[in-house]
């Protein structure tokens, strides 16, 4: 067994709350991303499931068994660090094998370990280059072999593709996600970047100043996130956010505006990019920025004191300053409260 399992978890310095009594179930052979913006706790929790930073309150169950109290060494866990964290005079071979040669297993056991991850994450013809003759991605997955050889059943990652270029990240997701699902590995991985996120995870934890905001898969979390923050943080471009008294109503179809009357305590309506369509009538906007990006283009608009974005397929003919109409699927809209909160 190696489920996770997080109750109640807090860590504090003084009167500084990093982490406020979080909980959540990691199941066993799953990959949970802990997803949000840089100080929202995320590292520190991570570390504080492996055992590297101290708890002030709450538990950590791995497997059924309470490590909360137990050593880093003794919890059965590998991490993998946004740093790759190798010995710049050890050959690939020796820096995947340094951890097995530290527990003392026999040199047989260890060639054959280190063999096979080498063989796992594409390394078998690098094992005696340095890193110092490696590239970015071959050092990341040197990395993640050293974490693989440990034969543990639980993998803790911290960041560990932030120091890639774009095309090299997207390449090394699907190397990452690929190797969880065949070793059938438990992952808790951390990361900012929300593409990462949507696109590896089987469960997304969103934190914010500590808390937890939103727990549910990719797709539960972008289609109906918790808040105004989880509606914004995650998807490119974000979501749309108008205030109702700073938009026009009247302007509206009959069926957006009943169903912003029916919810008479929203005060903002959420839609997303590429749910907004150009219509004959609807809001009046005015173009103020149009982004080509080869295959779809964001034109960005304003409506009164609202500014939007509309996310279209190809490169449509919308020109600066030009006007028109948009409008949108009522289903597709979200509407929220005075406190943020999705109703």
């Amino acid at each position: 067994m190696s489920e996770i399992k997080i109750t109640d978890l807090c860590r504090t310095w003084g009167t500084v709350e990093a982490v406020k009594k979080v909980s959540f179930t990691v199941p066993e052979k799953s990959f949970t991303v802990l997803l949000g913006p840089s100080g929202c706790g995320k590292s520190t929790l991570l570390r504080m499931i492996c055992g590297l930073e101290e708890i002030t309150s709450g538990t950590v169950h791995i497997g059924g068994r309470d490590v909360t109290d137990v050593a880093a060494s003794d919890r059965g866990v590998s991490m993998v660090f946004q740093s790759y964290a190798l010995f710049p005079h050890l050959s690939v071979r020796e820096n995947i094998q340094f951890g097995l040669k530290v527990r003392r297993v026999p040199a047989k056991e260890r060639e054959e370990r280190m063999k096979h991850a080498a063989d796992v994450v594409g390394l078998t013809d690098l094992l005696e280059r340095k890193p110092s003759n490696l590239s970015g991605g071959q050092r990341q997955r040197v990395a993640l072999a050293r974490s693989i050889v440990s034969e543990q059943s639980v993998c803790l990652m911290d960041e560990p593709l932030s120091n890639l270029d774009a095309k090299l990240r997207a390449e090394m997701r699907d190397q990452i996600r690929s190797l969880q699902q065949r070793l059938g590995l438990t992952v808790v991985y951390v990361t900012h970047d929300q593409v990462e996120a949507m696109s590896m995870a089987d469960q997304i934890v969103l934190l914010k100043l500590g808390e937890v905001i939103q727990i549910s898969a990719p797709q539960q979390l972008y289609n109906y996130p918790a808040n105004i923050f989880a509606a914004q943080f995650v998807g490119v471009p974000p979501m749309n956010v108008l205030e109702i008294e700073k938009t026009e109503k009247d302007k509206l179809p009959a069926a957006i505006r009943s169903m912003i009357e029916t919810k008479s305590e929203a005060i903002s309506i959420g839609i997303r990019p590429e749910h907004i369509q150009i219509s004959d009538d609807g809001l009046p906007v005015e173009a103020f920025a149009v982004d080509y990006f080869g295959g779809e283009t964001v034109i960005r608009v304003r409506h009164l004191t609202n500014e939007f974005h509309l996310r279209r397929a190809g490169q449509p003919e919308i020109q600066l300053s030009e006007q028109f109409n948009v409008s949108w699927n009522p289903e597709e809209m979200h509407l929220f409260d005075h406190q943020h909160r999705r109703i």
